[in-house]
């Protein structure tokens, strides 16, 4: 028998809801893979799908939500054939989320304390006094020492900044094999989310988990991917070992992405941005879904939708005029990789 090379394998994933009329896709022929140990970087404007991504591994999409097409393999089960009940044994111990919005994900009648401990006690052998005493270790961990204060309050009294410390020590505490976080640190100060990184490292290191981080946030991205895939319109345009994005990105979504980071030489000088607005799930463009925004599109663009290729070892990009040319396209602004931090 083959040896498992991957965690997670996703293939072709075509995500769609209905929207009260007909389905449509909020994702679609998204494949990526993911190594024990790695940490893969997902990055894109709001409404790309990233957050889509992440509920479709979780099986979380709600009512209107379902995985139409594809395949999520996660140590060689297809969580797309899963039943509820088989599920539920993996969300929380083998695969955690820190969600978005903490507010939402915390139960509102019901202290931290308790949900805490109950998370625990249903994913270990802990009794309920250690369960107690593990909690507030965690809570500790993710910079709250006021952990034992803080077990017998209601989310509603907290700051959205502890909320999510308290979402982050929940995610992390069952020490799972794949951690899925979205946005984690967006709420918290650099301080906190410095200490909230290198917790995650620290799992990373001690568990070999694998993480999934979807973030705005590039100098993120840079300090803790080993590799980056980019979003555009519920297709993945672009992806690559973090390295060869930052120094050489070929998309120019991806150089539009790199040139709005704004920069500390130069205090005159002007952001950058991408021209447009990110189209409609409901009316996606014919041909490249990038094309009405990209000053280098030809009528190529207009007319065929491009797949991901390859364009020289795993760098992989989603454009006809890349792949058609030799070099890559002139890069929208002189963006060094040590600009963004790594």
């Amino acid at each position: 028998m083959n040896p498992i090379t991957h965690l997670l394998e996703i293939d072709r994933l075509q995500t769609v809801f209905w929207n009260g009329r007909e389905e449509v896709a909020a994702i679609e022929d998204v494949s990526f893979s993911l190594r024990a140990g790695e940490t893969i970087g997902i990055v894109g404007e709001s409404g790309c799908g990233k957050s889509v991504t992440s509920l479709s591994i979780m099986r979380l999409l709600g009512q209107n939500g379902r995985i139409r097409r594809g395949e999520i393999r996660f140590n060689s089960r297809n969580l797309v054939a899963e039943s509820e009940k088989e599920l539920r044994s993996l969300r929380g111990k083998e695969i955690a989320m820190i969600f978005q919005e903490p507010m939402t994900s915390l139960n509102p009648v019901l202290t931290i304390g308790h949900q805490l401990v109950e998370m625990i006690r249903c994913h270990t052998s802990l009794s309920r006094r250690e369960a107690k005493a593990y909690a507030m270790e965690m809570l500790k961990k993710v910079g709250l020492p006021q952990a034992k204060d803080l077990m017998s309050v209601y989310p509603h009294t907290l700051s959205g900044g502890m909320r999510q410390r308290i979402m982050i020590a929940m995610a992390l505490s069952c020490k799972p094999r794949l951690l899925i976080a979205d946005e984690p640190t967006t709420a918290l100060d650099v301080t906190i989310q410095a200490q909230i990184l290198e917790l995650m490292k620290s799992l990373r290191k001690e568990s070999g988990a694998a993480i999934m981080l979807i973030t705005h946030d590039l100098g993120v991205v840079a300090e803790m991917a080993d590799r980056v895939v980019v979003m555009y319109a519920g297709q993945i345009v672009e992806e690559a070992d973090v390295f060869t994005l930052f120094r050489e990105p070929k998309h120019p979504y991806t150089q539009g992405l790199m040139a709005s980071i704004p920069r500390v030489q130069g205090e005159n000088e002007r952001l950058r941005a991408i021209p447009g607005t990110v189209p409609s799930i409901r009316k996606m463009p014919k041909g490249c879904r990038f094309h009405t925004r990209c000053e280098w599109a030809a009528e190529r663009c207009r007319q065929e939708q491009p797949q991901l290729e390859s364009v020289g070892g795993e760098h992989q990009v989603r454009c006809w005029i890349v792949q058609e040319q030799a070099s890559p396209l002139p890069v929208s602004a002189n963006f060094q990789h040590q600009e963004a931090g790594v």
